[in-house]
Order: structure tokens, then C-alpha cells, then sequence
């Protein structure tokens, strides 16, 4: 016999206190469409929140909540992290911040715009420890790239390859010195002067 292998996805329960008049409600839809009471809210609430926008900072079009969504928790919680508009705790700043000191264990470039969902998927369950580690060595006076070096092990035993750390930085080039402006022949703007006769 063959072995089901689909699995369902990871549900939550929700517990909310209703009056008699909307668990009538609630039941009246859910009788109307042919759907469970949980199907009934879950689209409510996917029609609810799709009338809801946040103003695209960079391109100045509106988004909605499906922008934000990601199937990495992690991701998810930078993604809402990094918008005042969603009233961030101070942890979640704080993940924030450390994710963007820290980004070539997060985002794909240094703009910080393209998470990384296969380091961010392992990293993300023990984020608090790696912040600990940073922020213990930076009071003590320890090695201040102690947690990104944690984090490289961290991938390592996923059997990733971890991103250089430190961050290498490019050399610069030296700053050229501008050269004075060209001095211009002076032109004069009395009509009589640009005639030639």
C-alpha cells in the first residue's frame, strides 16, 4: 500500500469571543457558501486586509499585505520590522538592526533589500542567542565578530556555505583632486555687443 506523503500546512488555533448575534452570523455565511466557520473568517479576513495599503517607499505605489508575506517566519519578521507603519516592538527593531549589521547572513546584497531565506531559515530559530553573543562581546570588550563567526558555524553544520565574515571591504580609490573650472571668454549680454555691425 502506498504511504501518503502530502502533509497539511502548520495550522495556529485562535480563540475570540463572539456574541450571540455574529456566531449567527458566522454561521448564516458559512451555511450560505457551503464553507466551515474557518473558512468563512480566513477569507473575510484576506478581504479585509487586501483593502489595506502602505505606500511603497522607493516606487511610491501601494502595497498590500501580500508584499509583506513570506513562507520564512524570519522573513516575514524583518519584512514587518522594517516598516513604522506596523509599530515594531523594540525586539523586533533590535532583530532588525542586528540583521542589517549583520547582512550577509540575511540579504543577498548590501542594500539590504533580497532576503536570503536558506540562511535566514536556519538562523532565524536561535536569532536571540546570536544577538546575545554580539552584544556580549561588545561590553566586554570580546571579539566583535564572534557572532557572525557563531553564525558561520551555525550554517556550516546545515551543510551551507557560510558568507565571509568580516565583510571584506573593497579598497578605494584614492579621491581625485578636482581641477579649478576653466576660465571662460566673458560674454556680454548688452544686445549692442553681439552685433556684429
Amino acid at each position: 500500500m502506498a504511504k501518503d506523503t502530502t502533509k497539511s500546512g502548520k495550522t495556529e488555533t485562535l480563540t475570540i469571543r463572539l456574541d450571540p448575534k455574529t456566531r449567527f452570523i458566522l454561521e448564516y455565511m458559512s451555511r450560505l457558501k457551503g464553507q466551515t466557520i474557518t473558512t468563512v473568517v480566513e477569507r473575510a479576513i484576506v478581504a479585509a486586509a487586501a483593502q489595506e495599503t502602505v505606500v511603497d517607499r522607493e516606487y511610491g505605489h501601494q502595497l498590500t499585505w501580500d508584499e509583506f508575506w513570506d513562507v520564512s517566519e524570519g522573513v516575514r519578521s524583518l519584512n514587518l520590522a522594517s516598516r513604522r507603519e506596523f509599530f515594531p516592538t523594540f525586539e523586533e527593531e533590535r532583530r532588525l538592526e542586528f540583521a542589517k549589521t549583520h547582512w550577509p547572513f540575511f540579504f543577498a546584497t548590501r542594500n539590504k533589500t533580497i532576503p536570503l531565506n536558506h540562511y535566514i531559515d536556519i538562523l532565524w530559530p536561535r536569532i536571540d542567542e546570536f544577538i546575545q553573543i554580539h552584544e556580549d562581546n561588545k561590553a566586554q570588550g570580546g571579539d566583535w565578530f564572534g557572532a557572525g563567526k557563531a553564525m558561520q558555524e551555525a550554517l556550516r553544520k546545515s551543510n551551507l556555505k557560510a558568507p565571509d565574515w568580516p565583510v571584506k571591504e573593497p579598497l578605494r580609490e584614492p579621491e581625485k583632486k578636482e581641477e579649478p573650472p576653466k576660465t571662460q571668454a566673458k560674454y556680454s549680454r548688452d544686445l549692442d555687443d553681439d552685433i556684429p555691425f
